[in-house]
């Protein structure tokens, strides 16, 4: 695996997050050790600036052998939260991909 990358969008960069980031996306790697990489992409859907309740979006990719990338969004108001249901998304997906044997 060649690591985990963290693409923070418009979010201001926190140990707190990254830590959080990291943890939930070594669980995943535990689960999809043939994965080459990840990518975790953090973003504010609608900024402060604008009108309304602004919203917080994670999107992982997990690079896998084969063309078998598995990719998870999940947007909403807190962004661990967020975070925390995109890993549970990828997590689904991987293990699907393990019982057809296709990873």
């Amino acid at each position: 695996m060649n690591g985990i990358q963290i693409e923070w969008g418009n979010i201001h960069r926190t140990e707190a997050i990254e830590s959080d980031v990291l943890e939930k996306m070594q669980k995943v790697m535990t689960y999809a050790p043939t994965a080459t990489g990840a990518v975790v992409h953090l973003s504010t859907v609608n900024p402060t600036a604008s009108a309304g309740v602004s919203r917080q979006k994670v999107a992982i990719e997990l690079r896998l052998p084969n063309h078998q990338d598995i990719h998870s969004e999940k947007e909403g108001d807190d962004l661990y939260k967020s975070m925390k249901e995109a890993q549970k998304a990828v997590l689904t997906q991987v293990k699907a991909k393990k019982e057809k044997n296709l990873i």
